[in-house]
């Protein structure tokens, strides 16, 4: 089953949905695309990266300017959407990072909250936010796909879990600094190849503030660790096709997940191994 992806790279404007929304919609009808099986958007796409003032951007969720538009553009494009993520007011302490996903018929099938969050440098995104309560694979009608956000690919036990339980495919969506670039493309390219399985990426780029920048490098690795196709950090919409029987052709050929061991425990060295 070959599948046409389009992932959205874009420098968010800090705090401002509304221009957010118009970028995208801008950068769409400029690529030319009418159509696509998945449109993958990057995280905080609708914000930026601003810990500080995360709480002051947030939204309720069925009257929330993201959710009005991604419900529009799945039908429009006759598109399956994973919606990059935004702040979304979940309970009355904080608010959570959240990733609204759509069929191409516009239904929210359900919502994914970012389950790790990051700390670095004394700055903490769960100082602002929740953490999600658990993974999440969806159902649709390209195939099982396993969601994820940025930090979260540092945990391969995760990705791990995503392919012993069927997923197709697996997408981050990033709002990643420049600095980490290296480490992002090799972290995606190795939870590609443990798993034996597409990683779909989706970050994005420009300026988080006047010291740094995100990497962009949205890319689109196959089940060998192998770019399919991928941007460096130029604003634009890249299409992309995989095949999913191909990577199950592999996978025959290869079992490594087969092969893997459901319980890995630890000798203790005073235990005799006779």
């Amino acid at each position: 089953m070959k599948l046409k992806l389009l992932l959205v790279q874009i420098e968010a404007i800090t705090g401002d949905i509304d221009s957010n929304i118009e970028k995208v919609k801008k950068l769409l009808k400029d690529s030319g695309e009418t159509s696509s099986d998945l449109i993958i958007m990057p995280e905080l796409w609708t914000t930026g990266w601003d810990c500080p003032n995360f709480n002051k951007y947030s939204e309720e969720l069925y009257s929330s300017k993201t959710y009005n538009f991604l419900k529009q553009l799945a039908v429009e494009y006759n598109s399956n959407i994973i919606g990059g993520s935004t702040i979304l007011h979940k309970n009355k302490e904080k608010d959570r990072n959240t990733c609204l996903i759509f069929d191409r018929n516009g239904r929210m099938i359900t919502s994914y909250d970012k389950f790790h969050l990051f700390s670095h440098r004394g700055e903490s995104e769960g100082t602002y936010l929740e953490e999600g309560d658990s993974p999440l694979i969806i159902n649709t009608d390209i195939g099982k796909i396993g969601i994820s956000i940025c930090y979260d690919i540092r945990f391969p036990e995760m990705f791990r879990l995503y392919a012993f339980n069927g997923a197709d495919f697996i997408v981050n969506m990033a709002a990643w600094p420049k600095s980490f670039t290296d480490e992002y493309v090799t972290l995606a390219k190795a939870r590609a190849i443990e798993n034996q399985i597409y990683f779909i990426a989706s970050c994005l780029t420009g300026k988080i503030n006047d010291s740094f920048d995100f990497s962009g490098h949205s890319m689109v690795i196959d089940y060998k660790g192998r770019f399919v196709d991928k941007l460096d950090r130029e604003e634009k919409v890249l299409a992309s096709f995989i095949d999913i029987n191909e990577m199950k052709e592999y996978r025959k050929q290869m079992p490594i997940l087969q092969d893997t061991k459901q319980n890995y425990k630890l000798r203790s060295e005073n235990e005799k191994n006779i």
